[in-house]
């Protein structure tokens, strides 16, 4: 399974979302939380998204088949 760190209320990285059973794409402080969060890159992380949407268990499901 996709390795995801666990949210922290550290003040070096991006806030932690509301929802954190699905992953947001839409500004640059939810790309940067999920991809530091999932341990993978902008990309990475939108190419999930677009393929399976944006829950959370789908979006590690597929890094782990595509990794």
């Amino acid at each position: 399974m996709a390795s995801i760190a666990q949210p922290t209320l550290d003040t070096r990285g991006p806030p932690v979302p509301r929802d954190l059973k699905h992953v947001g794409v839409q500004t640059d402080l939810e790309v940067q939380y999920w991809s530091q969060r999932l341990q993978v890159s902008r990309r990475r992380l939108e190419e999930a998204v677009e393929h399976v949407g944006h829950s959370l268990n789908a979006v590690t499901d597929y890094l782990d088949r595509n990794s």
